[in-house]
Protein backbone atom coordinates (compact mmCIF):
# COMPACT_ATOMS: atom_id res chain seq x y z
CA UNK A 1 0.00 0.00 0.00
CA UNK A 2 1.16 3.75 -0.81
CA UNK A 3 2.15 5.93 1.49
CA UNK A 4 0.76 8.71 -0.47
CA UNK A 5 -1.99 9.14 -2.56
CA UNK A 6 -2.10 12.57 -5.39
CA UNK A 7 -4.95 13.04 -6.57
CA UNK A 8 -5.12 15.06 -10.57
CA UNK A 9 -8.67 16.06 -11.27
CA UNK A 10 -8.04 16.35 -15.40
CA UNK A 11 -9.60 18.58 -17.53
CA UNK A 12 -9.08 20.58 -20.73
CA UNK A 13 -5.19 20.85 -19.62
CA UNK A 14 -3.59 19.35 -22.66
CA UNK A 15 -1.10 22.74 -22.62
CA UNK A 16 0.09 22.12 -19.20
CA UNK A 17 -0.40 18.49 -17.79
CA UNK A 18 2.99 17.42 -18.88
CA UNK A 19 4.83 20.05 -16.79
CA UNK A 20 2.83 18.77 -14.11
CA UNK A 21 2.87 15.03 -15.01
CA UNK A 22 6.52 15.27 -14.60
CA UNK A 23 7.15 17.61 -11.71
CA UNK A 24 4.97 14.74 -9.50
CA UNK A 25 6.91 12.13 -10.87
CA UNK A 26 10.40 13.57 -10.45
CA UNK A 27 9.53 13.92 -6.91
CA UNK A 28 12.42 12.75 -3.88
CA UNK A 29 9.92 10.92 -2.24
CA UNK A 30 8.53 8.22 -4.47
CA UNK A 31 6.17 6.01 -2.30
CA UNK A 32 3.20 7.60 -3.85
CA UNK A 33 0.24 6.26 -6.17
CA UNK A 34 -0.64 9.06 -9.05
CA UNK A 35 -4.53 8.86 -9.91
CA UNK A 36 -5.31 10.58 -13.12
CA UNK A 37 -9.41 11.54 -13.35
CA UNK A 38 -10.47 12.13 -16.45
CA UNK A 39 -13.09 14.01 -16.36
CA UNK A 40 -14.68 13.66 -19.83
CA UNK A 41 -11.96 16.27 -21.32
CA UNK A 42 -12.30 17.02 -24.66
CA UNK A 43 -8.79 17.37 -25.68
CA UNK A 44 -5.89 14.81 -25.84
CA UNK A 45 -5.91 15.14 -21.92
CA UNK A 46 -7.19 11.32 -21.64
CA UNK A 47 -4.90 10.02 -24.09
CA UNK A 48 -1.79 12.01 -22.09
CA UNK A 49 -2.43 10.13 -19.14
CA UNK A 50 -2.76 6.88 -20.35
CA UNK A 51 0.63 6.87 -22.02
CA UNK A 52 2.06 7.87 -19.06
CA UNK A 53 -0.11 5.14 -17.23
CA UNK A 54 2.07 2.44 -19.79
CA UNK A 55 5.59 4.41 -18.62
CA UNK A 56 4.87 4.18 -14.61
CA UNK A 57 3.09 1.68 -12.87
CA UNK A 58 2.41 4.02 -9.81
CA UNK A 59 -0.04 5.92 -12.03
CA UNK A 60 -3.62 4.70 -12.23
CA UNK A 61 -6.20 6.40 -14.73
CA UNK A 62 -9.80 6.55 -14.48
CA UNK A 63 -12.04 8.15 -17.55
CA UNK A 64 -15.12 9.48 -16.66
CA UNK A 65 -17.66 11.27 -18.01
CA UNK A 66 -17.75 15.96 -17.23
CA UNK A 67 -19.10 16.49 -13.98
CA UNK A 68 -17.06 19.02 -12.70
CA UNK A 69 -14.12 19.27 -10.35
CA UNK A 70 -15.99 18.02 -7.48
CA UNK A 71 -16.78 14.79 -8.67
CA UNK A 72 -13.26 14.21 -10.21
CA UNK A 73 -11.73 14.63 -7.19
CA UNK A 74 -14.11 12.94 -5.12
CA UNK A 75 -13.65 10.19 -7.48
CA UNK A 76 -10.18 10.17 -6.36
CA UNK A 77 -10.90 10.33 -2.68
CA UNK A 78 -12.33 6.83 -3.41
CA UNK A 79 -10.38 5.00 -5.10
CA UNK A 80 -7.02 6.70 -2.47
CA UNK A 81 -5.24 3.78 -0.77
CA UNK A 82 -2.68 5.92 0.73
CA UNK A 83 -2.58 6.59 4.35
CA UNK A 84 -1.76 10.02 3.19
CA UNK A 85 -3.56 12.44 0.44
CA UNK A 86 -2.67 15.10 -1.90
CA UNK A 87 -4.18 17.30 -4.15
CA UNK A 88 -2.50 18.91 -7.64
CA UNK A 89 -4.17 20.38 -10.63
CA UNK A 90 -2.95 19.47 -13.84
CA UNK A 91 -2.33 22.93 -14.73
CA UNK A 92 -0.08 23.53 -11.76
CA UNK A 93 3.10 22.06 -10.65
CA UNK A 94 4.79 20.95 -7.71
CA UNK A 95 8.75 21.24 -6.47
CA UNK A 96 10.64 17.99 -6.51
CA UNK A 97 10.35 17.97 -2.69
CA UNK A 98 7.44 18.63 -1.88
CA UNK A 99 6.49 15.29 -0.02
CA UNK A 100 9.28 14.64 1.14
CA UNK A 101 9.76 17.83 3.23
CA UNK A 102 5.58 17.76 3.91
CA UNK A 103 5.26 14.09 4.66
CA UNK A 104 8.90 14.24 6.89
CA UNK A 105 6.75 17.22 8.88
CA UNK A 106 3.84 15.49 9.11
CA UNK A 107 5.34 12.40 11.03
CA UNK A 108 7.78 14.25 13.07
CA UNK A 109 5.22 16.25 14.36
CA UNK A 110 2.65 13.67 14.53
CA UNK A 111 0.19 15.77 13.19
CA UNK A 112 -2.72 15.14 10.61
CA UNK A 113 -2.49 17.92 8.12
CA UNK A 114 -0.13 20.21 6.91
CA UNK A 115 -0.11 23.43 5.15
CA UNK A 116 2.55 25.48 3.09
CA UNK A 117 2.90 28.17 0.96
CA UNK A 118 1.93 28.58 -2.94
CA UNK A 119 3.84 30.61 -5.59
CA UNK A 120 2.21 32.13 -8.08
CA UNK A 121 3.22 32.47 -11.58
CA UNK A 122 2.19 34.81 -13.75
CA UNK A 123 3.60 35.60 -16.97
CA UNK A 124 7.27 34.63 -15.36
CA UNK A 125 6.79 36.46 -12.51
CA UNK A 126 6.84 34.51 -9.12
CA UNK A 127 4.82 35.90 -5.79
CA UNK A 128 5.09 34.53 -2.25
CA UNK A 129 2.31 35.39 0.41
CA UNK A 130 3.33 33.70 3.39
CA UNK A 131 0.47 33.85 5.61
CA UNK A 132 3.19 33.27 8.95
CA UNK A 133 6.62 34.30 10.08
CA UNK A 134 7.84 30.99 10.99
CA UNK A 135 7.08 27.13 11.13
CA UNK A 136 3.65 26.64 12.83
CA UNK A 137 2.20 23.54 15.26
CA UNK A 138 -1.85 24.39 15.79
CA UNK A 139 -4.49 22.34 17.49
CA UNK A 140 -6.74 21.46 15.66
CA UNK A 141 -9.42 23.72 17.14
CA UNK A 142 -6.95 26.85 16.56
CA UNK A 143 -6.83 25.59 12.64
CA UNK A 144 -9.95 25.50 12.73
CA UNK A 145 -10.55 28.95 13.61
CA UNK A 146 -7.72 30.10 11.18
CA UNK A 147 -9.14 28.66 7.80
CA UNK A 148 -13.08 30.08 8.97
CA UNK A 149 -11.48 33.61 9.63
CA UNK A 150 -9.68 33.04 5.74
CA UNK A 151 -6.00 33.08 7.87
CA UNK A 152 -5.12 29.61 6.68
CA UNK A 153 -6.75 29.74 2.59
CA UNK A 154 -8.92 27.21 1.49
CA UNK A 155 -6.48 25.36 -1.10
CA UNK A 156 -7.19 21.70 -1.17
CA UNK A 157 -3.73 21.84 -2.93
CA UNK A 158 -1.53 23.50 -0.96
CA UNK A 159 -2.40 20.82 2.45
CA UNK A 160 -1.38 16.96 2.22
CA UNK A 161 -3.75 15.29 4.77
CA UNK A 162 -4.29 12.13 6.66
CA UNK A 163 -6.53 9.89 5.23
CA UNK A 164 -8.80 9.86 7.95
CA UNK A 165 -9.74 13.49 8.33
CA UNK A 166 -11.42 13.04 4.84
CA UNK A 167 -13.77 10.86 6.61
CA UNK A 168 -17.76 11.72 5.47
CA UNK A 169 -16.17 14.32 4.12
CA UNK A 170 -16.58 15.28 -0.11
CA UNK A 171 -16.48 18.27 -2.59
CA UNK A 172 -20.17 19.31 -3.25
CA UNK A 173 -20.90 18.52 -6.80
CA UNK A 174 -21.43 21.14 -9.67
CA UNK A 175 -20.34 23.91 -7.15
CA UNK A 176 -17.50 26.36 -7.84
CA UNK A 177 -15.79 27.53 -4.96
CA UNK A 178 -15.76 23.85 -3.69
CA UNK A 179 -13.14 24.44 -1.53
CA UNK A 180 -14.54 26.99 0.67
CA UNK A 181 -17.57 24.43 1.76
CA UNK A 182 -15.36 21.61 2.03
CA UNK A 183 -11.69 22.06 3.52
CA UNK A 184 -12.54 23.55 6.29
CA UNK A 185 -14.22 20.24 7.55
CA UNK A 186 -11.41 18.23 7.11
CA UNK A 187 -9.75 20.78 9.79
CA UNK A 188 -12.76 20.15 11.57
CA UNK A 189 -11.80 16.09 12.43
CA UNK A 190 -7.81 17.03 12.54
CA UNK A 191 -6.45 16.80 16.50
CA UNK A 192 -2.87 18.76 15.21
CA UNK A 193 -2.18 20.59 12.13
CA UNK A 194 1.26 22.58 11.02
CA UNK A 195 2.73 25.10 9.03
CA UNK A 196 5.89 24.84 7.13
CA UNK A 197 7.09 28.29 5.90
CA UNK A 198 7.92 26.74 2.30
CA UNK A 199 6.74 27.26 -1.02
CA UNK A 200 6.37 24.11 -2.51
CA UNK A 201 3.19 24.73 -4.82
CA UNK A 202 2.97 26.43 -8.04
CA UNK A 203 -0.10 28.13 -8.97
CA UNK A 204 0.02 29.30 -12.70
CA UNK A 205 -2.83 32.20 -12.88
CA UNK A 206 -3.54 32.23 -16.44
CA UNK A 207 -5.15 35.06 -18.22
CA UNK A 208 -8.24 35.55 -18.92
CA UNK A 209 -11.45 38.04 -18.42
CA UNK A 210 -11.49 39.25 -14.89
CA UNK A 211 -14.68 40.99 -15.79
CA UNK A 212 -16.36 37.41 -16.36
CA UNK A 213 -15.16 36.36 -13.23
CA UNK A 214 -15.68 39.28 -10.89
CA UNK A 215 -20.07 39.81 -12.38
CA UNK A 216 -20.39 36.31 -12.77
CA UNK A 217 -23.64 36.07 -10.64
CA UNK A 218 -24.24 32.47 -10.28
CA UNK A 219 -20.42 31.92 -9.41
CA UNK A 220 -20.55 34.42 -6.94
CA UNK A 221 -23.49 32.97 -5.91
CA UNK A 222 -21.63 29.48 -5.18
CA UNK A 223 -19.25 31.27 -3.32
CA UNK A 224 -21.87 32.91 -1.01
CA UNK A 225 -23.65 29.60 0.08
CA UNK A 226 -20.02 28.13 0.66
CA UNK A 227 -19.46 31.29 3.11
CA UNK A 228 -23.04 30.77 4.69
CA UNK A 229 -22.62 27.16 5.20
CA UNK A 230 -19.57 28.15 7.35
CA UNK A 231 -21.83 30.72 9.28
CA UNK A 232 -24.08 27.97 10.03
CA UNK A 233 -21.74 25.64 11.48
CA UNK A 234 -19.54 28.06 13.38
CA UNK A 235 -23.03 28.83 14.89
CA UNK A 236 -23.56 25.01 15.14
CA UNK A 237 -20.73 24.29 16.86
CA UNK A 238 -20.39 27.75 19.21
CA UNK A 239 -17.12 28.78 18.29
CA UNK A 240 -15.25 31.68 18.82
CA UNK A 241 -15.22 33.25 15.04
CA UNK A 242 -18.78 33.07 14.69
CA UNK A 243 -18.75 36.82 13.60
CA UNK A 244 -15.56 36.81 11.59
CA UNK A 245 -17.70 34.17 9.50
CA UNK A 246 -20.73 36.15 9.49
CA UNK A 247 -18.58 39.22 8.53
CA UNK A 248 -16.99 36.79 5.56
CA UNK A 249 -20.51 35.62 4.61
CA UNK A 250 -22.14 39.22 4.54
CA UNK A 251 -19.02 40.73 2.34
CA UNK A 252 -19.01 37.78 0.15
CA UNK A 253 -22.93 38.43 -0.22
CA UNK A 254 -22.66 41.64 -0.80
CA UNK A 255 -20.28 41.43 -3.92
CA UNK A 256 -22.57 38.43 -5.11
CA UNK A 257 -25.60 41.11 -4.97
CA UNK A 258 -22.74 43.73 -6.83
CA UNK A 259 -22.54 41.32 -9.41
CA UNK A 260 -26.44 40.79 -9.75
CA UNK A 261 -27.08 44.63 -10.39
CA UNK A 262 -24.38 45.00 -12.86
CA UNK A 263 -26.11 42.30 -15.29
CA UNK A 264 -29.52 41.81 -14.02
CA UNK A 265 -31.30 38.93 -14.80
CA UNK A 266 -34.83 37.73 -13.80
CA UNK A 267 -33.72 34.46 -13.89
CA UNK A 268 -31.50 35.06 -10.53
CA UNK A 269 -34.47 37.20 -8.88
CA UNK A 270 -35.12 34.22 -6.31
CA UNK A 271 -31.82 33.94 -5.34
CA UNK A 272 -31.01 37.70 -4.95
CA UNK A 273 -34.03 37.61 -2.66
CA UNK A 274 -32.47 35.23 -1.08
CA UNK A 275 -28.99 37.19 -0.45
CA UNK A 276 -31.14 40.30 0.44
CA UNK A 277 -32.45 38.58 3.52
CA UNK A 278 -29.52 37.15 4.22
CA UNK A 279 -28.17 40.96 4.66
CA UNK A 280 -31.08 42.15 6.34
CA UNK A 281 -30.94 38.90 9.13
CA UNK A 282 -26.90 40.17 9.95
CA UNK A 283 -26.50 43.95 9.78
CA UNK A 284 -27.48 44.44 13.54
CA UNK A 285 -25.01 41.80 14.27
CA UNK A 286 -22.27 43.79 12.13
CA UNK A 287 -22.85 47.27 13.91
CA UNK A 288 -19.39 47.06 15.85
CA UNK A 289 -17.71 45.35 13.35
CA UNK A 290 -14.96 47.11 12.21
CA UNK A 291 -15.24 46.80 7.78
CA UNK A 292 -13.40 48.38 4.59
CA UNK A 293 -14.82 51.34 4.02
CA UNK A 294 -16.20 49.61 0.38
CA UNK A 295 -18.36 47.29 2.28
CA UNK A 296 -19.49 50.09 4.68
CA UNK A 297 -20.69 52.29 1.83
CA UNK A 298 -22.35 49.18 0.43
CA UNK A 299 -24.06 48.36 3.49
CA UNK A 300 -25.40 51.75 3.76
CA UNK A 301 -26.76 51.65 0.26
CA UNK A 302 -28.59 48.44 0.98
CA UNK A 303 -29.72 50.59 3.69
CA UNK A 304 -31.24 53.60 2.83
CA UNK A 305 -30.33 53.45 -0.84
CA UNK A 306 -30.32 50.51 -3.34
CA UNK A 307 -29.67 52.92 -6.38
CA UNK A 308 -26.39 53.62 -5.13
CA UNK A 309 -25.64 49.92 -4.82
CA UNK A 310 -26.80 49.25 -8.47
CA UNK A 311 -25.04 52.65 -9.61
CA UNK A 312 -21.67 51.56 -8.16
CA UNK A 313 -22.02 47.69 -9.59
CA UNK A 314 -22.52 49.35 -12.99
CA UNK A 315 -19.56 51.46 -12.88
CA UNK A 316 -17.71 48.62 -11.84
CA UNK A 317 -18.23 46.69 -14.29
CA UNK A 318 -17.38 49.49 -16.44
CA UNK A 319 -14.42 50.23 -15.37
CA UNK A 320 -13.17 46.62 -15.22
CA UNK A 321 -13.79 46.60 -19.10
CA UNK A 322 -12.00 49.60 -19.84
CA UNK A 323 -8.54 48.67 -18.15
Amino acid sequence: MPRLSVIVPVYSAEKYIIKCLDSILSQTFTDFELLLVDDGSPDKCGEICDKYAKMDKRIKVFHKDNGGVSSARNLGLSKADGAYIAFVDPDDYIDKDMFKDTITYLQKTDSDIVCFEVCEVKKGRNKIGYHFDENKIMTGCEALNFILEDVIDNSPCNKIYKKEVWHNVSFPHGRRYEDVATIYRTFAQAAKVVYLKKALYYYVKHEGSATAVNFDFQRRYECFIGYKERLDFALKKNLDVVMACRKLAVETALATLTAFYAKESDGYLQEAGEIKKFISGNIKELRNVRLKTKHRFLLFSFVHCPSLHKIYAKLSALSKKVK
